[in-house]
């Protein structure tokens, strides 16, 4: 929480010793809390991203400066989210906010990326975004919330004086390796995430053998079974959509107090105030959202010459690299929660991260695609969709001895990583 700044009204309030915060002092003291975050030190690369695209210092130095920039501008966008989430006092309008802007820094590459014509690069980038929330994010947060404490120890003072007159002494955290740890969490959003992925995945599939079996049987060719494709794939993602707002009907409406009581992990902590006003923090967001988009316009047009100079695979661009810039923060932000026992908001990251992208991003950027007349449609290909289908199964398989009990233990690392 922002602490306030005060300062003197005049010499009036000199005289009696008063103070006035003021709410743009409040806001500017938001802002820097912002700011001072160690993934700041990274804005750096923002102007020497644009120096570099117009100085001609090569496609591989303006795709790696905007790819680092975008790290911790994605991190102030989500910021700035959260605190106008807070600011609003209204959790159904909170919840949908979270819900449309969680992945704004995804949709905005995304949408660039379709822009200049590379649809495969879209679908890499989308794939990958799950993948590495359901093995990587997930698989690390079972794995070090499963070996490391987070416990509060009380401060001895060196010295023999008086003790404290109140009851609650200093106390200190600090992590520590365990053993025999037990963590306990609701089920009832993690079930509610999987069933949602997996009802995501059936869509994708029956696609991707729709097309394969039309291909190869009937004989269709390429170019017509592409167009045959396209309104499939377009009316899948109306109803992948229409899902995704009963998904979100189900927990902001009919089992909004399930749900909360999850989300905050079963705690009694007091709702934090918002550290900046709400015209600050849309004002934050609209103007990160066009660095943002401006930073990963440079990028993209970028690619071609980074995959052919650096010698780097567009798959491996789409799948590992890009999908670091949108989650970086909420890798950290889930482990960190898995370590400090909070287990229910560590899942609900990682697993509720990917319930979006497949119910919400990936359908929108078919009708992005259908909008900016590109060939955009859910055909992964059979590699990228078996990839897929054996991520989401194993979620609930290893869910009937991690997510299904309200108990979870540490399970051995190969199993949680995949």
């Amino acid at each position: 929480m922002a602490a306030n700044i005060a300062l003197t009204a005049g010499p009036e309030s000199c005289k009696t010793g008063t103070a006035i915060t003021t709410p743009i002092n409040s806001d500017i003291s938001g802002v820097k809390g912002m700011l001072l975050h160690p993934l700041s030190i990274l804005l750096i690369c923002l102007p020497l991203g644009v120096i570099s695209e117009y100085v001609q210092w090569g496609p591989t130095c303006v795709f790696f400066f905007n790819f680092f920039a975008l790290v911790p501008l994605a991190k102030i966008l989500g910021d700035a989210t959260e605190e106008l989430a807070e600011g609003l006092k209204n959790d159904m309008l909170a919840g949908l906010l979270n819900a449309t802007f969680g992945n704004a820094v995804e949709m905005v590459i995304m949408v660039n990326t379709l822009r200049a014509g590379l649809i495969s690069m879209v679908k890499a980038t989308l794939l990958g975004s799950v993948l590495s929330n359901l093995l990587l994010v997930l698989g690390m947060s079972f794995f070090f919330g499963g070996i490391v404490g987070h416990v509060k120890k009380k401060k001895l003072g060196s010295d023999s004086k008086a003790l404290p007159t109140s009851d609650k002494e200093a106390e200190e955290d600090e992590t520590e390796f365990v053993q025999e740890k037990v963590q306990s969490f609701s089920k009832l959003n993690a079930m509610t995430n999987t069933s949602m992925l997996l009802l995501a995945c059936l869509s994708f599939s029956l696609v991707t053998v729709f097309y394969s079996q039309a291909a190869e049987a009937a004989g269709v060719p390429k170019e017509e079974m592409e167009e045959l494709l396209l309104p499939v794939s377009r009316f899948c993602s109306i109803i992948i959509m229409m899902a995704y707002a009963a998904y979100i009907f189900f927990q902001l409406v009919t089992h909004k107090e399930a749900s909360a009581e999850e989300s905050s992990g079963g705690g009694d902590d007091e709702a934090e105030e918002p550290r900046v006003s709400i015209p600050c923090a849309i004002a934050v967001m609209i103007t990160c959202t066009f660095v943002v988009a401006y930073a990963s316009d440079l990028m993209v047009n970028s690619l071609e010459g980074v995959v052919e100079n650096a010698h780097i695979s567009s798959h491996f661009i789409g799948i590992i690299l890009l999908p670091i810039v949108g989650n970086a923060c909420e890798h950290a932000s889930a482990i960190r929660f898995a370590v400090m026992d909070k287990p229910g908001l560590s899942i609900g990251i990682a697993v509720g991260s990917s319930t979006q992208i497949s119910l919400f991003v990936v359908p929108f950027a078919v009708l992005a695609g259908w909008v900016l007349d590109k060939p955009m449609d859910l055909n992964l290909g059979s590699l990228n969709t078996t990839a897929g289908v054996s991520s989401h199964v194993l979620l609930p398989d290893c869910g009937h001895s991690v997510l299904v009990p309200a108990r979870r233990r540490c399970s051995p690392p190969t199993r949680m990583t995949g």
